[in-house]
């Protein structure tokens, strides 16, 4: 699966690459110096190649940087590492767009959460009244029927493909507003998949009927959903760069999803990482590791953390209270007995009291804080 990005940015100037050699094997550096370099491959995961001072240099960083970038750096320090702090790069100059999607992410995480809930009432083609019609009752329909289906019920449970249909039917797989510089740095143009079919797309088409019918009328309830619909692409696009951002420098995707409980809705964060050990590494070779952040409406915050390989698994409950601990812990037994089922063998099934759950949390914390202009990132 790969997310595609609806732009290329970074969030501001103030951002470090860590050189992977010491300053005796370097060219001849001196902190405070300015230096120019060349990304000369295209990273993966952080991990590059520049020419700095003609000389071939591996280095890290959290930036998105491609191949052919030229950018300008400061000496922060030689030892015990040394750190260069990138002070100009075009990719920064040409990003705007994109820092205003994570900025807007950051202010509301919850954002396409709750357009989600809001969007099944303002897409019911009898409260639209006449204007379903001007936009057309099948798209509005099919808009609301995706909706919903990216709602988790107890009929949802039983879809063991519903993630994999929740990241197509939103429009994660397709492109928006890629400008004709940015496809020339991926070396291709890049897909609309299924633009008609998802969420997004819908949403795309929608916005250009509403825009024609606020140029002829000045009805409050076109205006309002195209308020809507503006917002709606806008979280989906901060989600879309979010996510493809932190696959291609962390291997970590990120998906909330509604949860519809008896009394109200709930959410659910999904936090998914593909570990690469080697030999010497700790964990195992084609790890993965997903964490469940669960809003429930009778038990509150419970966390999941599940390790898989191929055939095995392993899960971890963690709650604030022993008597929700208890009550999970008496599912566990039905729960290793369907996991059987499916294939796995199972390493540990166990429930845990955590008071504090914001250490399982702070591993998976980049999402949060990637690119944020709270702080620098550094892939170390």
């Amino acid at each position: 699966m790969k997310i595609l990005p609806p732009t290329t940015a970074s969030h501001n100037l103030n951002q470090l690459l860590q050189i992977q050699k010491n300053a005796e094997s370097l060219p001849p550096l001196s902190v405070g110096e300015v230096v120019e370099a060349e990304i000369m491959n295209n990273p993966r995961r952080g991990k590059m190649l520049i020419l700095l001072k003609n000389s071939r240099v591996p280095a890290d960083s959290a930036v998105p940087f491609a191949k052919g970038d030229k950018i300008v750096l400061r000496v922060a320090q030689l030892h015990p590492r040394v750190i260069l702090r990138i002070v100009q790069n075009e990719i920064f100059e040409k990003s705007g767009a994109a820092r205003e999607y994570l900025r807007l992410y950051h202010s509301n995480p919850k954002g396409l959460f709750e357009i989600f809930v809001k969007g099944i009432d303002l897409f019911n083609p009898e409260k639209l009244g006449e204007l379903a019609a001007h936009l057309g009752e099948k798209d509005v329909k099919d808009i609301r029927s995706i909706l919903k289906s990216l709602i988790f019920t107890r009929e949802g449970s039983r879809n063991n493909l519903f993630l994999k249909d929740y990241i197509d039917n939103v429009g994660y797989l397709m492109e928006h507003g890629l400008g004709k510089a940015h496809k020339k740095r991926f070396g291709k143009t890049l897909s609309v998949k299924n633009a008609t079919h998802n969420l997004k797309g819908l949403l795309m088409k929608m916005s250009d009927r509403l825009q024609g019918l606020m140029e002829t009328n000045n009805l409050l309830t076109t205006e309002k959903l195209a308020g809507f619909v503006r917002s709606s692409l806008t979280a989906i696009d901060s989600h879309q760069l979010i996510n493809y951002l932190c696959q291609e420098y962390e291997g970590k995707y990120m998906f909330q999803i509604p949860m519809l409980f008896p009394e109200k809705m709930g959410l659910a964060e999904i936090f998914v990482k593909f570990e690469n050990h080697d030999s010497n590494g700790r964990g195992r070779q084609g790890e993965k590791r997903v964490l469940f952040l669960l809003n429930m409406d009778v038990l509150g915050d419970v966390v999941v953390e599940t390790v898989m390989t191929q055939k095995n698994i392993g899960c971890t409950f963690a709650c604030k209270d022993k008597k929700i601990s208890d009550f999970i812990g008496s599912f566990l037994g039905e729960l290793g007995e369907k996991l059987t089922a499916l294939g796995y063998e199972i390493d540990y099934l166990k429930c845990v009291v955590e008071k504090e759950t914001a250490a399982m949390k702070e591993e998976y914390g980049g999402f949060e804080n990637l690119f944020s202009q709270r702080g620098v990132d550094i892939v170390v």
